[in-house]
């Protein structure tokens, strides 16, 4: 948990509260969910997935929690965005990249199957949700970076951060905000 919020607060913002609690629900849940400051999980086989999983829902904290975006409206802006630090985490702490949502997204891909980033949740197919809304997007985000340059998107992320926390932003808001920071157009 300790791990999990130094590095969203490193990489996209200070957390504002004096709180952050994860607590076990049963085995059932699946999973985890999201709260601001409590963080439901339920039991996992191993440390690693348990952190990894930890990590993933209390970076919601940032985004639909701190950010206040509509995970329903614009799905990729909270799961999207978590998933991209996501990544991060994981491959900073256990150096690992997951294969598995790669090879599952090019397939739709290839076939024409995948959809558009900015959907509202329920126009997504089952398969398409977790692909394009996760994956698809933490990519997008990853090609982002490696087009302004990997300091210009930390800061512009950050000034985004801090510039939108309990607002409410909107995609042209982040656009808005991520071009007026590293003086790029993103069209």
């Amino acid at each position: 948990t300790k791990d999990a919020v130094r590095h969203y607060s490193n990489l996209v913002g200070e957390y504002p509260y004096n709180t952050v609690q994860v607590v076990q629900g049963p085995e059932s849940f699946g999973g985890g969910m999201e709260y601001p400051t409590i963080t439901v999980i339920s039991p996992t086989i191993n440390e690693k997935d348990l952190d990894i999983t930890i990590a993933h829902e209390i970076g919601h904290n940032w985004f639909y929690g701190i950010l206040g975006t509509n995970e329903r409206k614009h799905p990729w802006m909270d799961e999207g965005i978590n998933s991209y630090y996501d990544a991060k985490y994981d491959s900073a702490k256990y150096g690992r990249k997951v294969k598995i949502q790669q090879v599952l997204f090019e397939t739709k891909a290839i076939n024409k199957t995948d959809q558009p980033i900015e959907l509202p949740a329920e126009k997504f197919s089952k398969a398409n949700y977790g692909l394009v809304t996760y994956y698809k997007t933490a990519e997008w985000l990853r090609y982002l970076e490696s087009q302004i340059g990997r300091d210009a998107f930390d800061k512009a992320m950050q000034e985004y951060f801090n510039s939108w926390q309990f607002k409410h932003p909107q995609p042209e808001d982040f656009k808005q905000s991520i071009e007026e920071s590293s003086g790029k157009n993103l069209d």
